[in-house]
């Protein structure tokens, strides 16, 4: 082999070594760039979470808050319905009372004829 040969040999050769450093460093690039987003992807994540856990806490609380409500309707309702129960029986009382008074009343008007 001619000494032109190997000298062509040896550039091609260190134009390979040369391709192969920027290769090298454009790949361990690329992988810091992957970490990057991997840990940008996983901040994300737990904040998504955090975000949910929020939600979760919201919606326990307005349930709750509606539960209330409702039981709190209810027992005005319940209340109410008593009070008229009361007062049904307390003018049934009355209406008793006020029939013997009646009855008593006829009697003595039909004892003085």
């Amino acid at each position: 082999m001619s000494e032109e040969r190997f000298d062509r040999i040896e550039s091609q050769i260190a134009q390979l070594g040369e391709l192969m450093q920027q290769n090298m460093l454009a790949t361990q690039q690329n992988i810091s760039g992957i970490n990057q987003n991997i840990t940008s992807i996983n901040q994300n994540i737990n904040a998504l979470r955090e975000d949910v856990t929020d939600l979760r806490h919201r919606i326990d609380s307005i349930e709750g808050t509606q539960n209330v409500m409702i039981r709190e309707g209810f027992k005005s309702l319940m209340s109410y319905n008593d009070d008229l129960n009361y007062e049904l029986a307390d003018n049934a009382r009355q209406t008793r009372l006020l029939r013997r008074r009646v009855i008593r009343l006829e009697g003595k008007d039909k004892d003085d004829k």
